[in-house]
């Protein structure tokens, strides 16, 4: 890939003198390269930083107007130091202490005058694959930060969240065991509570498994035509306990003949996490709305609540494993890993779509997210 990518890299060459322009830019495209751009005025070597966004600059290093350690000052103020963009200084002056200071002010290498056409090329060669080695070690290093965050939350989710529902368990079973006594009422208030418990950490585990099997790459897509509204009720029953110990109503606006062509298995995945996080954030005799809207080959499809809201500084990093936010309780203490939200921007994107959330504080919020639509 690098040895291909060599061709097309951009290279910059600054020389206040054209005859030397002349012969830079006719061996270099002699040696196959495509891109090069040349400037004999220093001042311009910003601006083209900007517009031409070169992988390698050639600079003189005794020019008007500014000379090349004035420019390699101004490069380091603008380029990220992450970034390794050589400069490769043209001089005549090489002693000591002019090379100190070029590499002080930020030279990557030196070619000196007159040039040596062979020794230019393989200068140019090496700090061009130094540069594009360096952009992949760039990608590969940001991978890494995602799959850390990405395994930090898994353990963090499984050393704290899927613990708390079986301690719940654990705990009003001993209360039941312990009661010498046992009253009809008491006991079906607990064992609602135990079911509840058990609902809790039975969805985080699936999800903590759609998830896992997700960044293995081992869920595959499988498009099905079916109705909308079925797959929005499938979900509504299986939040149903949820919604009514808060008093909480579901509505489906979404007409029964809208047919939809996806994988059912994954947008209902997508609906239900949404649906149960729209209760979770809902006080008591609340409502969540499920809705579509259709415009072409586009289908959007939103879950809104009646709810607490969502703070505009919180909702860029709703979808975001590796942001670093807690999950907050719901209006009944609802406790949560924030995992479902994770899943439904990983799920989306899936299926070729797009998710974002409109929301004001004590105003509720709206989770849309958009799909391509075949069926007309």
């Amino acid at each position: 890939m690098i040895e291909s990518a060599l061709k097309t890299a951009k290279i910059l060459v600054v020389d206040d003198q054209q005859a030397n322009i002349d012969v830079l830019h006719d061996f270099l495209e002699m040696q196959g390269y495509e891109n090069i751009k040349t400037t004999t005025d220093p001042r311009n070597v910003i601006q083209l930083l900007h517009e031409f966004d070169p992988d390698i600059i050639l600079l003189d290093m005794s020019m008007p107007y500014m000379n090349g350690f004035e420019v390699m000052e101004q490069l380091k103020s603008v380029v990220d130091p992450s970034m390794y963009l050589p400069v490769l200084v043209l001089t005549a002056d090489v002693t000591i202490e002019t090379k100190r200071k070029a590499l002080q002010s930020g030279a990557s290498d030196f070619l000196t005058k007159p040039f040596d056409l062979i020794e230019l090329q393989a200068r140019v060669n090496t700090h061009l694959q130094i540069r594009f080695k360096n952009e992949q070690i760039n990608v590969y290093a940001a991978e890494l930060e995602r799959l850390i965050a990405t395994k930090d939350k898994f353990f963090s989710i499984i050393a704290h969240d899927l613990r708390n529902p079986f301690v719940g368990i654990e705990n009003f079973t001993k209360i039941l065991l312990k009661q010498g006594k046992y009253d009809v009422n008491e006991i079906e208030k607990q064992l609602l509570t135990i079911h509840s418990a058990a609902e809790q950490g039975h969805e985080l585990l699936e999800n903590l498994l759609r998830w896992a099997r997700s960044q293995t790459g081992s869920i595959s897509t499988d498009s099905d035509v079916f109705r909308l509204s079925d797959a929005v009720h499938n979900c509504f029953s299986l939040i149903k306990t949820q919604a009514e110990n808060k008093n909480i109503q579901l509505v489906c606006n979404i007409a029964d003949d809208i047919l939809i062509e996806s994988d059912q298995y994954i947008l209902e995945t997508i609906l239900r996490n949404l649906l149960s996080n729209a209760v979770k954030f809902t006080p008591a005799s609340g409502r969540v709305t499920t809705d579509t809207f259709i415009n072409g080959n586009y289908i959007e499809i939103s879950v809104a609540d009646t709810g607490v809201g969502i703070k505009k500084e919180l909702i860029d990093n709703l979808f975001l494993i590796n942001s670093g936010m807690q999950s907050k309780k719901g209006t009944n203490g609802e406790t949560g890993s924030g995992l479902g939200l994770i899943l439904c921007k990983e799920f989306v994107d899936k299926l070729d779509g797009t998710i974002w959330v409109e929301s004001e504080i004590d105003n509720g919020a709206t989770f849309k997210f958009g799909l391509p639509y075949t069926i007309n």
